[in-house]
């Protein structure tokens, strides 16, 4: 049995333990050049081509200048607090106004940029709420950043603009969540009229995560949390809020009081927290603040105590700590690495290939190893693998996807193997990563998010957001249910206790089937929102479609092997959430905001769109195929009625999607881009349920027991049989559970409180309670009780009386199709389990029959 201990990654560096050097390589801090724009990079950053390593401090406010009124300090403190912060490292300074041209030139002179802040008086200087005054607030502020941005305009000194700090939740629910959202939506758009390639974010706080800001360039929280533990689970679900953008802290640190012990446990607090940022995954740190000078309006503060320095400029202790994590990467978080094989399973994928090799290649993570299992390929896939020199190449017969997994599993030698997809290429962190997420000693597996680079065709980008896709299921913020085949890794023992991967998934299917087996077995699966790829969308509407039907034909040998975690519509049954970065936000969103709107952390909550999603993968098929009865209408109009209330639910259904559907941040057509999304998921579930009704039956070849069941011996009573005892009685169970399977029949198996070995569902009406027992001495017998099923009953039932009363023939068919199910059931529950259990002895070998001699009780 698979066994492995906690490892580090979840254990905090000691306040005395330096940082390791830092490298040459793309994970280190770019270099203090402020002459090429700072540039989003999925959830990091970069410049010149770079990493850009986001180390800020916040700046002031402090007493306005006599000479210009700007809240910040005079010329010469200014030059010696900026050359003060370069030397201790820090790379960005922010600050709340905007900064004066002095301000930039001299952050410039010393190879720092700025966060500034476009500040405007908000709402929580108004009294009231009246219509006039909000739109006068719009007005100033749409006047002040307009200003602000065209000043800056173009500028690389200036990382980006924030649209404000902290706008009071008590102010947000006064003026209201959508009306704050929309205007700051607005203020962005002035920003980009000014200043197209300007980064753009605001200054959250928990108590008001829940504001929906789609249009940001990344998303930026002040955190204040004093234990690691919640600091850390925190950061976690600000990057499920952030989805594929970076996340900044704009604000963390620890007020260090007056006396010695205090300013120890700031820096202890610094260490643990900028420690836990890199390690999470988190893009910039912003530490509050550079010195205890603050003041706010016209006063100084007195009794503030956040500064790294103190109000004379004098270090404080913490200030050495944020240097040494200043001049650290994620290599640093832990001092030793788990040894990682990343295998790469390509099948005549010439044209991504190199892409993905010139990333997995260039990564400086120590001990990994390369290897590309080339399936067969009939294209130019090995002579582009073999041009990688770090890349050891594994040739195979073509066998499909989860035998090509098993080859490159099979001859890797790595402690943890982790695989990508050849369309699909990494960020560099990404091996860090996914080895911290190992975080726990119940954790085998983990994965990350996987999202389709900017540079992809519009197409593409619509496929990247259309339903169906590779997604990951969470169950919380760092678990899941499942991971998608182009980014998940496992520890090498779990992999060889459970057998690999089952070769019968050929092209997918094999990474749902695998991690329910995880699940099975009591182990848990990881996930680091930081550990990303990108992964390239199918671009066009018939590579979509033949997608989505092999999805439904792996879908179909999915649920053949794990039909208890199926509905009998064929739907999966979740128990986590389907994440999506780029998950639309119109419906099932709930605030959680405490009593009086009091709470600390006032939470969003999406609804699981457990609706929407069977509207769609149960809807849009059943509605499809009611529209096919619309020629009825021409024998008699009211049978037209169902076609038109199908028609009616499918354009309902797609001016839905389209309103909900993401899109790019900076896209143009919006309308056209969103409709493109909508008709891909209309299309989906009618190719996916194609594909899955095509291979249910070959699906459930080879899933009857591997030892043929013996010969019925006996039927004493009505759906009783004896079976001579040729294995103990759950090995006996669970190989007639497997030959009802095999034989098409829905069974699920039970928990263990019921009374019953196994539920066999015959159809709408009727239901098989399987039971087993070991007597008489030598025998089995096997009885299935036949029950209905009265949730459905019960609706037939209606259903006919309604009719009865308002359309005497719509009644006739209702009890036709009741009947039908009845004969269903009562076949499916007796003849057919004879029939099987007949088959299956055929094919064993010949045995003496066994005495009985008396009928059971």
């Amino acid at each position: 049995m698979f066994t492995r201990t906690a490892g580090p990654a979840g254990a905090a560096r000691p306040l005395d333990a330096s940082p390791a050097s830092v490298g040459e390589d793309s994970l280190g801090p770019a270099a203090t050049v402020t002459d090429a724009q700072v540039l989003v990079d999925g959830k990091q950053f970069t410049a010149g081509g770079q990493r850009f390593a986001f180390r800020g401090v916040t700046y002031g406010t402090f007493r306005p200048r006599s000479e210009d009124g700007a809240r910040f300090p005079s010329n010469g403190r200014l030059r010696e607090d900026l050359q003060a912060i370069a030397q201790a490292a820090f790379t960005v300074v922010r600050t709340y106004t905007p900064p004066p041209q002095d301000l930039v030139e001299q952050a410039g002179n010393v190879g720092l940029r700025l966060l500034a802040d476009a500040f405007y008086p908000d709402w929580r200087y108004l009294l009231g709420c009246s219509r006039r005054e909000h739109r006068r607030v719009v007005r100033e502020a749409t006047a002040e950043v307009r200003a602000v941005a065209r000043r800056l305009a173009g500028d690389p000194r200036i990382l980006a603009l924030s649209l404000g700090n902290e706008i009071p939740a008590d102010v947000v629910r006064w003026i209201g969540t959508r009306r704050v959202a929309h205007v700051i939506e607005c203020l962005a758009e002035v920003i980009r009229e000014e200043d197209p390639d300007r980064l753009i974010t605001y200054a959250n706080y928990p108590s008001a995560e829940y504001l929906p800001l789609e249009c940001l360039d990344f998303v930026t929280f002040n955190v204040f949390l004093e234990r690691p533990v919640d600091f850390r689970s925190y950061l976690t679900r600000l990057h499920h809020l952030a989805g594929d953008r970076p996340l900044v802290l704009g604000e963390t640190g620890l007020d260090a009081g007056t006396t010695a012990a205090g300013e120890q446990r700031q820096a202890e607090a610094v260490d643990w927290q900028l420690h836990s940022a890199l390690e999470r995954g988190v893009a910039g740190t912003c530490v509050f603040s550079w010195t205890d000078e603050w003041w706010v309006g016209e006063h100084g503060v007195e009794g503030w105590h956040f500064g790294l320095t103190r109000a004379d400029r004098s270090p404080r202790p913490a200030l050495a700590i944020a240097e040494r994590w200043n001049r650290a990467t994620v290599a640093d978080v832990q001092p030793q690495w788990p040894s990682i094989s990343v295998v790469i399973c390509a099948y005549n994928a010439g044209k991504t290939l190199d892409e993905c090799l010139t990333h997995t290649c260039a990564s400086a993570y120590p001990g990994l190893e390369v290897l590309v299992v080339d399936d067969g390929s009939t294209d130019d896939t090995v002579a582009v693998a073999r041009r990688h020199a770090r890349a050891r190449v594994i040739e195979i017969p073509h066998g499909g996807l989860s035998v090509a997994r098993n080859a490159g599993f099979s001859a890797a030698r790595g402690e943890i193997i982790a695989y990508l997809d050849s369309d699909a290429y990494p960020s560099p962190e990404w091996p860090y990563f996914l080895a911290l997420g190992m975080d726990g000693p119940s954790v085998v597996g983990v994965g990350g998010p996987n999202i389709p680079p900017p540079s992809d065709p519009r197409a593409a980008q619509q496929v990247a957001r259309a339903p169906g896709g590779p997604r990951h299921v969470l169950l919380s913020d760092a678990r899941a249910e499942h991971i998608p085949g182009c980014n998940m890794a496992f520890w090498r023992e779990l992999l060889s206790d459970i057998g690999g991967f089952d070769s019968v998934y050929t092209t997918a299917g094999d990474d749902v089937d695998l991690c329910w087996k995880v699940l099975d077995r009591g182990w848990e699966i990881g996930f680091h929102p930081a550990a990303l790829v990108w992964h390239h969308a199918r671009a066009g509407l018939r590579t979509y479609v033949r997608q989505q039907r092999g999805y439904g034909r792996a879908e179909a040998l999915v649920e053949a092997r794990h039909p208890h975690r199926y509905t009998q519509a064929g739907s999966a049954r979740w128990h986590g959430h389907i994440y999506d970065s780029f998950a639309p936000r119109l419906l099932g969103q709930r605030v959680y905001r405490g009593v009086y709107g009091t709470a600390a952390f006032q939470s969003v909550y999406h609804g699981r769109n457990d609706a929407r999603g069977l509207a769609l993968q149960l809807g849009v098929p059943a509605a499809t195929a009611t529209l096919m009865t619309a020629p009825l209408a021409l024998e008699w109009e009211l049978l037209g009625l169902p076609a038109l209330v199908a028609l009616l639910f499918l354009v309902g259904l797609f001016v839905l999607e389209a309103a909900s559907a993401s899109r790019p941040r900076r896209v143009r057509h919006v309308l056209r881009f969103r409709c493109g999304v909508a008709c891909l998921s209309m299309i989906q579930p009618l190719a996916r349920t194609w594909g899955r009704t095509r291979q249910r039956a070959p699906a459930r070849s080879g899933l009857g027991p591997q030892r043929p069941l013996p010969a019925i011996i006996a039927r004493p009573g009505h759906n009783v049989f004896v079976l001579p005892e040729d294995r103990p009685r759950d090995a006996m169970a669970a190989a007639i559970v497997a030959l009802l399977r095999s034989g098409g029949l829905r069974v699920d198996t039970v928990s263990g409180w019921e009374a019953h070995d196994a539920r066999l569902l015959a159809s709408t009406l009727v239901q098989g309670k399987l039971v087993t027992s070991s007597h008489p001495a030598g025998c089995v017998q096997l009885m299935i009780r036949r029950r209905p099923r009265w949730r459905f009953t019960l609706s037939y039932a209606a259903i006919i009386v309604v009719a009865a009363v308002s359309a005497p023939e719509l009644a006739g068919i209702a009890t036709a199709a009741a009947c039908a199910e009845l004969g269903l059931g009562w076949w499916r529950t007796g003849p057919r389990v004879h029939g099987l259990l007949a088959d299956s002895a055929a094919h064993a070998p010949d045995k003496l029959p066994l005495a009985v001699g008396s009928e059971p009780d």
